[in-house]
């Protein structure tokens, strides 16, 4: 069974926290505001108004709540200032942990405060601030929101009451999701985006300064230590080439690119928890790895036919398997003049039989591109369905794939007749529990399937992956949309989002964890 996400960490990659409130640098009208005097409780915990530095305050007989960066993300909301966008609130689905503001001394019980003079959403949703009966408030520089039923209940989805013994009690959201931050210094490539970064059993692995490869304790993240050191390489300007992490079966897998295009070399590196490393693979090539077979196939220039192999967990050499004649794990397209190919790393291994990409090339008419099934043992070759493949995911025993023009097919794992799904071009496409998200090519929309409506109106996919029975989706951080990264579980429930750019994130071991830009 799915192991719960009971924790989300984030990764802050800078080395000092550089924003923890949302300040207002525009108000205008004063107004009398007075500290509560009744009882306040938030999510289970009695905020104590006399020694806070930013405490709830009332204006005409309704509660105000501090947008400071944790009072917000405590109560399940996001606020990002932008001095020309104005003050953004959304609500994300997760509850940190309460973090208290402490005041040099005790407050007074009357204040001066300011009616907020800037632009405001709330939810995606314009609020015009100089007609609200209870208009956003700044008070010691930070943003104050009215909690009315109106925003607290309608908007935000909080269970709010009110009564004399009790006073004023808030359950900001029934889940059980919690949250705490700290700090990695993952390294920024030249490009702007972060370096590498996963997580594999108690450790963090993630790349810092001039190539280094760290693997750190996940009880206590400055304890780190070096496990590998990236070669220089100056590939496509990259100073240590271009790297990757991830975990695949509860391993660290480092993937990085050595020398020049033609004449490099991948290398896929297992990094093992006691600081040691194992070589898994050099040269050009999509492997994957079993419990009792490795797959791989060889991506060598120029393309050769026959390249598909395996081995046994416990041999050394590969032994090639499938129709000699055929040209495994390319997608090949004709240019007019003679063909042209792409590698592909779509490559699985299903009881004993090995689905690929497969092409025969005859002198006067080349053939398509398609999914063919290689028996292990006896090598025969066969093709799935007659439809052009050129990329393709297996999942619940349904084959998902795309064609030339990047339409989206299916067809049983069985072989037959394929089904045409999306006549228009994908970008990326992913399945969870039979549910199907792709984005268009066009203009990097999310959907799911038989759902005319965007996951995310306004925003580009930048990078979607299955993770442990999870979506992610990162998109692009200039997009119109609110939200830059959505989580979204096995019943298509949109389980957590943020409007804070999110390069990167894992989800091992029961956690979600967020590397935040800074």
């Amino acid at each position: 069974m799915m192991k719960k996400i009971q924790t989300i960490i984030l990764l802050v990659i800078v080395f000092t926290l550089g924003i923890f409130s949302t300040a207002a640098y525009a108000a205008s009208g004063n107004v009398k505001v007075t500290l509560p005097a009744f009882k306040v409780t938030l999510n289970g915990t009695v905020i104590e108004n006399a020694t806070n530095q930013y405490p709830l305050i009332v204006y005409k007989d309704i509660t105000y709540f501090p947008m400071t960066y944790y009072d917000c993300r405590f109560l399940g909301l996001e606020s990002v200032w932008n001095s020309s966008t104005g003050l953004k609130i959304a609500k994300t689905g997760v509850n940190w942990g309460y973090h208290k503001y402490q005041a040099a001394g005790r407050n007074n019980t009357v204040y001066t405060a300011q009616i907020a003079d800037f632009k405001i959403q709330v939810n995606g949703k314009q609020i015009d601030n100089t007609k609200e009966e209870y208009p956003l408030l700044v008070f010691r520089d930070i943003t104050y929101f009215p909690l009315t039923w109106r925003f607290a209940v309608d908007e935000f989805g909080w269970k709010y009451s009110f009564d004399e013994r009790n006073g004023l009690v808030i359950n900001s959201t029934a889940s059980d999701l919690t949250a705490i931050q700290l700090t990695l210094p993952i390294v920024t490539l030249p490009d702007g985006e972060k370096g590498a970064f996963t997580v594999a059993g108690n450790y963090y692995y993630y790349q810092g300064e001039k190539g280094k490869i760290y693997q750190a304790s996940v009880a206590n993240p400055k304890e780190r230590r070096e496990v590998y050191q990236l070669p220089e390489s100056y590939y496509f300007g990259y100073e240590y080439g271009l790297s990757s992490l991830h975990t695949d079966k509860g391993k660290a897998i480092l993937k990085y690119h050595s020398g020049g295009a033609t004449m490099g070399s991948d290398h896929i590196i297992w990094l093992k928890e006691d600081g040691t490393t194992e070589d898994i693979d050099h040269g050009y090539s999509a492997i994957r790895i079993y419990d009792d077979y490795t797959v791989r196939v060889d991506h060598w220039a120029p393309p050769i036919a026959g390249n598909l192999q395996i081995k046994k967990t416990d041999e050394h050499e590969y032994t090639n398997v499938g129709d000699p004649e055929c040209y495994f794990g390319r997608f090949f397209l004709s240019d007019g003049q003679g063909l042209t190919s792409q590698p592909s790393q779509d490559l699985y291994l299903i009881d004993e039989e090995i689905y690929v990409l497969g092409y025969y090339q005859d002198n006067n008419l080349p053939t398509t591109t398609g999914i063919y099934r290689v028996n292990i043992h006896s090598g025969k070759t066969t093709r799935v369905c007659d439809a052009e493949a050129s990329s393709f995911k297996i999942t619940d025993d349904i084959i998902y794939f795309t064609d030339r023009n990047q339409y989206l097919y299916r067809v049983s794992l069985s072989g037959g007749q394929a089904e045409l799904l999306i006549d228009q071009a994908v970008s990326q496409y992913e399945v969870l529990q039979g549910h199907l998200y792709y984005a268009l090519a066009e203009n990097g929309q999310l959907f799911a399937l038989d759902n005319e409506e965007s996951i995310n109106p306004g925003g580009q996919l930048k990078k979607m992956e299955i993770q442990n029975g999870y979506l992610t989706a990162i998109f692009k951080k200039d997009s119109e949309s609110p939200y830059k990264m959505m989580i979204i579980d096995k019943d298509g429930q949109i389980l957590y989002k943020t409007m804070e750019n999110i390069p990167l994130v894992r989800i091992e071991n029961g956690k979600l964890i967020l590397v935040k830009d800074n």
